[in-house]
């Protein structure tokens, strides 16, 4: 056999990812500093020391209709990415989340021998349970981050464990920031440009009427700052990038264009609420496919609506600014906390990358 240009080849599609495999990156080469570690990923996993060969944000889309759109060229990565595998023979192909493109490869990776794992595996509890048996053909370990779905993959057999969930770890020291004297609320628009697109400008309006409160948007760097530059330009608007925890640990209540950041906002004891909003034709798509209660981590784990979510025609600003008024009632944030702190007690106290470190280094 070929010999390994790689020991471990790491592959994935997004921002979120991006960061869960640094923190992985940096625990191997911890435990063994002669590793070698490539990855298609993003710059956090390129600084804690993985070779990157592509990108994430080469290839990232999110929402059906956007991947049809480059479906052409999408499938150019994908079999970019398989030659790559090949040529660098890794021991082990560690694949992160983003299931549309990971599936694929972990198939194609399993059937030319390789040693599969899959850390944050898809939502297949949620929609296309079919995902489930992909998983179960295809890798040789299941790393989960949410406890409740443990059980699911292993009535298709998939070799699951839990690991904990990383969002411990990254938020613990800032659990006890004191929040701001200021009226300030935190804006997570996304970190995709296709919800930026659709975020922005219902924030700019929330902005224009709520003048008395200061509002801070959290930006990354991946998105190009040109879409910012809209809602820039009010008076009561701080643009700041890639500080999200921070900012959000010291505003008084947090919106945010996400399902899985809310799990952070929970765990930084921040009152918030949930809004999303995608093209009407993937909107449409989703509720056809998709079969769960909720869109947030935050009411899936405790299977009740903690926070409330405003979706597509919901995320306007009549509603947004109802709901900011309803979070500054004491007994609202009194009942938050509390279901925040079964959240934690849930989710418990492991370590995630120092779980997967050890079994990575196992499987080697």
């Amino acid at each position: 056999m070929a010999k390994s240009k790689s020991d471990i080849f790491i592959i994935c599609g997004e921002k979120s990812g991006d960061n869960h495999g640094s923190f992985l990156v940096k625990e191997l080469l911890k435990k063994k500093p002669s590793l070698k570690i490539h990855c298609w990923g993003g710059n956090m996993m390129k600084q804690a020391g993985a070779e990157m060969l592509e990108n994430y944000n080469s290839y990232s889309v999110m929402g059906f209709l956007e991947v049809l759109q480059k479906l052409r060229f999408l499938v150019k990565k994908l079999n970019k990415c398989k030659r790559h595998i090949l040529e660098f023979n890794p021991k082990i192909v560690l694949l992160i989340d983003f299931p549309g493109f990971n599936l694929r490869i972990a198939k194609f990776s399993k059937m030319n021998g390789f040693n599969v794992h899959y850390y944050i595996p898809p939502k297949a509890w949620a929609w296309n349970k079919n995902r489930a048996k992909t998983l179960s053909s295809y890798t040789d370990m299941v790393y989960s981050i949410l406890p409740f779905e443990v059980s699911f993959f292993k009535k298709y057999n998939c070799r699951i464990k839990y690991v904990g969930n990383p969002i411990y770890n990254q938020v613990a020291n800032l659990m006890k920031i004191k929040k701001s004297s200021q009226k300030i609320i935190s804006l997570l628009p996304g970190s995709r440009e296709s919800e930026i697109k659709y975020s922005i400008p219902i924030f700019k309006m929330l902005c224009k009427k709520l003048s008395k409160y200061n509002f801070i948007v959290c930006a990354v760097n991946n998105i190009n700052r040109e879409h910012y530059l809209n809602i820039q330009e009010l008076e009561n608007v701080e643009i700041i990038f890639e500080d999200t925890l921070n900012i959000v640990s010291s505003s008084q209540l947090s919106i945010v264009m996400s399902g899985t950041a809310s799990l952070e906002v929970a765990y930084l004891n921040i009152p918030h609420m949930v809004v999303y909003k995608t093209s009407k034709l993937s909107y449409y798509i989703a509720k056809l496919l998709v079969n769960i209660k909720y869109f947030s981590l935050t009411n899936l784990i405790l299977n009740k609506k903690v926070v409330n979510e405003f979706i597509q025609d919901d995320f306007n600003t009549e509603n947004l600014i109802s709901e900011i008024k309803r979070l500054n009632r004491s007994e609202v944030i009194s009942e938050l906390e509390n279901d925040y702190l079964k959240i934690k007690k849930t989710i418990g106290l492991k370590n995630s990358s120092k779980e997967v470190t050890e079994y990575l280094l196992k499987s080697l």
